[in-house]
């Protein structure tokens, strides 16, 4: 249902446009490779489905298809002033995915699956001390347990503030924001990053859970790095994966970005 919806989309956004369209180009959640074919998405129940195929049998028209938080990562690089260093994309909705610019390059990874931090066991039963605020480790829609998803997707906040007051909800996405920074510490300092931006809802992403973030991100590096990595929230909005999506075709179709 959900490829016969974005064909559809698709179809009306091609017949809309008022100068030829070079391309079309999707960010799509899970593991996609080189031929854009999304090799595995959990949350979509998508397996071996051969995206960019479909749609350019349906379009006629080239199809780009890429992680949608390495499109996002794209967008951000190319135009919302990010890093060029080396930039972490982290972006928060129905799941968690991550995109990685490293030198001015993208960050593919072995079998394509570069970012995947939303499947990081981040709550283990096994540390009562230190995940005590998370509660027990909850299942994920990839079959394991305790992923970092299942506490920063948007579904999982919005369920652990619902009927809490403005403190309680503050003192909740700050448990999860630890969480979260414990989880970047490793991956920051491995490669030595610059800048890492969130892109999601606001109002649960900027304000106690960026701040513990950071927090807990500084104190797990070490000085050379946690001194000058920044944590931010995007500047590109919502549209951050769409205008990844154009460089995809940019680069695809005219070797620029």
């Amino acid at each position: 249902a959900a490829v016969a919806a974005l064909v559809e989309l698709c179809r009306e956004l091609v017949a809309a446009a008022t100068h030829p369209v070079l391309g079309v180009g999707v960010g799509s959640p899970g593991v996609i490779d080189h031929a854009g074919t999304v090799v595995q998405a959990p949350n979509r129940g998508w397996y071996d489905v051969p995206l960019a195929a479909l749609l350019h049998e349906a379009l006629g028209v080239p199809v780009h298809v890429a992680n949608d938080a390495n499109t996002a990562a794209l967008g951000e690089f190319t135009y919302g002033g990010a890093s060029d260093t080396g930039l972490l994309v982290l972006t928060v909705g129905e799941g968690v995915g991550a995109g990685i610019v490293l030198d001015g390059a993208l960050v593919q990874g072995h079998e394509h699956a570069a970012g995947e931090l939303g499947h990081v066991t981040a709550v283990d039963e096994r540390d009562d001390v230190d995940h005590a605020p998370l509660g027990r480790p909850a299942p994920c829609a990839c079959g394991r347990m305790g992923c970092l998803e299942t506490v920063l997707s948007v579904p999982a906040m919005r369920r652990r503030t619902a009927g809490q007051d403005a403190a309680g909800a503050d003192t909740a996405l700050a448990a999860v924001g630890r969480r979260l920074g414990i989880v970047l510490a490793p991956v920051v300092s491995a490669m030595n990053l610059a800048e890492v931006v969130l892109s999601g809802p606001r109002e649960l992403l900027d304000g106690p859970l960026r701040e513990a973030a950071l927090a807990a991100l500084q104190e797990r590096t070490m000085p050379a790095i946690s001194s000058h990595v920044e944590l931010r929230m995007t500047s590109l909005g919502e549209d951050g994966v769409l205008s990844g999506a154009a460089v995809l075709v940019l680069s695809g179709q005219l070797g620029v970005t």
